[in-house]
């Protein structure tokens, strides 16, 4: 029998202090600073025979050839190879001519091949699912028929698939980049990253997205990344469940994708079991555009390399600011880019909102008027930006344009922003030294 000596309580209850208090550090701490490095500016070419990268220029780093071992695979819906695909391949296409496009429909356009990433599935995989129908009617359609409303529906059968064939089609290259038509991607800093990693081992890099019970996955609008190692190791798993069920194909890796909620989720689930963790970078890969990309101390001084949801207006008023950027060459942070929306930041804004998210008010004083909402900001040392919604005072500590939110029933968004203090944060954090390359989470 133990003898609870006066030591040894002594000795336990502080064992249990400590260990209370290790729980409740994030709780005490409510933010801690993530990690970074400092992303090169200039980092050494992959191969010494390469060209100076002129880093800024349309089409850098592709015109210096340093981007020849990385594979850009666009997914779109058979719909959009004549709405969003020309304007997007006027983009991109004048500076990678072998793109891989996937869609729910076989196609040419502009000299590309856009392949039908579910042509090969297997008839049993198809049965009784009606999600299939769909695609049956794609089939069927001309080539002119506008975009189907359930196309949607095939995007998360298209994910395991398309791996199949990406590593097919370009077996040689090291890196693929997986976009959609609305995503940015900043080629140099994409460059810039990619150095840091070796392509023959596994990598799985993206913007992270949290379910609940499952592993994180890479949120498939906002670009996400696998290197040749990664995906030999996912196809090494499809082989091994083709085997085991004595029949060629591997689109689906035993996985019934009919029950996921969505593709980019359902590939994370088979890259785990192949070994392959996902590596979440945000908000380098972000699924923002500017106007509600979050500007704040946390991610002032990060590298950009992606953003989402980017309309055709999106992407030309952007173009047109990198055109006009002082110093192209150095790699493009949140700090710059909060340039682009500044000039849009006002004292008050009707029917809009700014998005405010951190300290929401339901009751009491600031919820009666917009007045009052920007006094209770006004209160919060951190509060950079309110707005009023006619039943809540929403309050922000970060940065944000926003975007318009028409009246409806009891709801009138008013927002406003705390001029003086973004001044003044801008001041007390400018210039960065250096952008920042954020350690991986997870």
């Amino acid at each position: 029998m133990v003898r609870f000596t006066p030591l040894r309580l002594l000795c336990a209850a502080v064992i249990l202090c400590v260990l209370y208090l290790s729980s409740s550090l994030r709780d005490l701490v409510p933010y801690v600073e993530r990690g970074y490095d400092i992303l090169e500016d200039r980092p050494t070419p992959a191969r010494p025979a390469q060209t100076k990268i002129h880093f800024g220029e349309e089409c850098s780093p592709f015109k210096s050839g340093v981007m020849e071992d990385v594979t850009i695979v666009l997914k779109i819906g058979a719909g959009e190879a004549t709405t969003k695909l020309p304007a997007y391949l006027n983009r991109l296409g004048r500076c990678k001519q072998d793109l891989l496009i996937f869609s729910d429909r076989k196609a040419t356009f502009q000299g590309f091949d856009v392949v039908d990433a579910l042509s090969h599935i297997r008839p049993e995989y198809k049965w009784e699912n009606t999600d299939f129908n769909v695609y049956d009617s794609i089939q069927a359609a001309n080539d002119t028929a506008d975009k189907s409303p359930d196309g949607w529906k095939l995007d998360k059968y298209k994910f395991l698939p398309m791996m199949e064939w990406t590593s097919y089609l370009r077996p040689d290259s090291q890196w693929y980049l997986f976009i959609e038509t609305d995503t940015y991607v900043n080629y140099d800093n994409l460059y810039r990253f990619l150095t840091h990693f070796n392509p023959k081992s596994a990598h799985y890099f993206g913007s992270p997205v949290w379910p609940k019970k499952k592993a994180p996955f890479a949120h498939g609008g906002s670009g996400f990344i696998l290197s040749r190692g990664a995906l030999d190791k996912l196809m090494a798993r499809g082989r091994m469940f083709a085997e085991n069920h004595h029949f060629p194909g591997t689109h689906f890796f035993g996985e019934k994708v009919a029950e996921s909620c969505c593709g980019d989720e359902m590939l994370a689930q088979v890259l785990k079991k192949s070994g392959v963790p996902l590596r979440g970078y945000w908000p380098m890969f972000n699924g923002d555009k500017p106007p509600t990309l979050r500007f704040g101390p946390e991610q002032w001084c990060d590298a950009i390399m992606t953003m989402h949801h980017l309309q055709e207006e999106d992407f030309t008023g952007l173009s047109q600011w990198e055109q006009a950027r002082k110093h192209p060459e150095r790699a493009l942070m949140f700090e710059e880019l909060f340039t682009l929306v500044e000039p849009r930041l006002q004292g008050k804004a009707d029917d809009w909102t700014n998005m405010s998210d951190d300290v929401i008010h339901t009751k009491g004083m600031p919820v009666k008027s917009f007045d009052n909402c920007e006094r209770a900001c006004l209160k919060d040392n951190k509060c950079m930006q309110f707005e009023h919604t006619g039943t809540e005072c929403r309050l922000s500590h970060s940065i944000r344009l926003g975007e318009q939110r028409l009246p409806r029933e009891d709801e009138k968004y008013v927002s406003g922003w705390m001029l003086g203090r973004i001044k003044d944060f801008k001041k007390a954090n400018a210039p960065c030294q250096g952008a920042h390359f954020v350690h991986s989470n997870p």
